[in-house]
């Protein structure tokens, strides 16, 4: 009975030790929350550049108060020109002249930019070609409102879109005789403009210049000797500020589709139909009593498509003929015409004719002129740094398209 009460016992001990759980561990304690690191201060922006190249090499405050940006362009060119003249001891035969020479065209310097604030900005201009030191532009522009500046200084008349051009900016190495004709420019003045330089939809300016140019005049007084007659050169003035202005009044109203450099030749960007059409107006008093004046209308235009270009102009002249500068008779009309075709990125023939008249007359004079110019032009990089070569044929009076012909071959280089 013993021993079966001990295995009962046994039994339910192992039992028990078979059915018992082990005690259920201690919680673990929660781990730290993860670190997290500061937000980084959002980077700064880079300051603006105070010195630097773009479009020209330019100097600026950091705030844009003042600005300075240098360009400039150089042209060397060779000329060679032929003049034929009749031989007076032979009708049959004409005395020919050739005449050669190496020139600096122009050489250019440009100094423009902002003074206190972007209200007010300058631009200065000197050339140092062919030998002569001479100011070409020297102006300030203040902003009136948006889209309206006050211009006053020295800069080129707004008459005529082969004028504006700059000569940096042509698709033949030169102007076209209708250029000289009808006597553009530069004068000193006052006129309000937008900003018409750049070709907006729709530009426009109006000016009052002295209507005398830019060169200045060499005037002085000169006393004779009656017993030897030497002069002596008494006091004298060199100047383009004349003593009574005329003036001249001019104004120019234009408009510009689809994005068109409308001032620079050539279709160097290419794309789609971008076009322009302009027309100017110059009327001239008489306020220096020289009973001398003359009023001048053009048209122009501009059509640039895929890498064809064209361009050209209308003009009229009247001169004044009488006391009042209401008479007036018509003394010059022309026109010109010219155009251009990118073959590739880099090469544009191109080509030009040209006429002018004065209708008084009813013989031919030195003021009667044709002109045919064909040109070809290498684009290195765009007009910056162009080689340009040109053969222009140029008829004067009864003369023929054979008596003077000039070849030109050069390069602008700017930046």
């Amino acid at each position: 009975m013993r021993c079966i009460s001990t295995w009962l016992t046994a039994l339910g001990l192992l039992t028990a030790v078979a059915t018992a759980q082990p005690a259920p561990p201690a919680d673990a304690p929660s781990p730290p929350p993860p670190a997290v690191p500061p937000t980084p201060p959002e980077p700064q922006k880079a300051p603006a550049p105070v010195a630097g190249f773009d479009k020209g090499f330019f100097l600026r405050s950091d705030d844009g108060t003042y600005s300075l940006v240098l360009t400039g362009r150089v042209q060397p060119f060779y000329n060679l020109t032929r003049s034929a003249t009749p031989n007076a001891a032979d009708p049959d035969d004409d005395i020919v002249d050739y005449r050669n020479q190496f020139e600096v065209r122009r050489a250019r310097l440009v100094l423009d930019g902002n003074l206190h604030g972007k209200a007010l900005t300058y631009k200065f201009q000197t050339d140092f070609g062919r030998g002569v030191v001479s100011v070409r532009d020297v102006h300030f522009d203040l902003a009136l409102a948006k889209d309206v500046w006050l211009r006053f200084g020295q800069w080129k008349r707004p008459f005529s879109r082969q004028q504006i051009n700059s000569s940096g900016r042509l698709e033949i190495t030169d102007r076209a005789i209708t250029d000289r004709a009808f006597g553009a420019g530069r004068d000193v003045g006052i006129a309000l403009r937008n900003n018409y330089e750049k070709s907006p939809e729709l530009e426009w300016t109006l000016g009052v210049f002295n209507g005398t140019g830019e060169a200045p005049r060499l005037a002085g007084t000169v006393t004779v000797d009656p017993a030897t007659g030497a002069g002596t050169i008494g006091t004298t003035t060199n100047t383009n500020v004349p003593s009574k202005f005329k003036p001249a009044v001019i104004g120019r109203v234009g408009i510009n589709r689809n994005g068109l450099k409308g001032y620079s030749e050539a279709d160097l960007e290419g794309g789609p139909l971008r076009f322009g059409v302009a027309a100017s107006i110059w009327l001239e008093g008489d306020f220096d009593d020289d009973d001398r004046s003359n009023h001048k209308v053009e048209v122009d235009y501009i059509v640039k498509a895929e890498g064809l270009s064209t361009t050209g102009g209308i003009y009229a002249m009247t001169d004044q003929d009488g006391d009042s500068v209401l008479d007036a008779e018509t003394s010059l009309v022309g026109f010109h015409v010219q155009a251009g075709y990118m073959a590739n990125k880099h090469w544009q023939p191109a080509a030009r004719f040209a006429w002018v008249n004065d209708p008084r007359q009813k013989a031919k004079t030195a003021r009667d002129q044709q002109e045919i110019s064909l040109g070809v032009n290498y684009y290195g990089a765009g007009h910056d740094a162009k080689f340009a070569g040109a053969v222009r044929l140029i008829k004067s009076g009864d003369a023929s398209f054979a008596d003077a012909i000039l070849f030109e071959l050069g390069a602008n280089i700017g930046w």
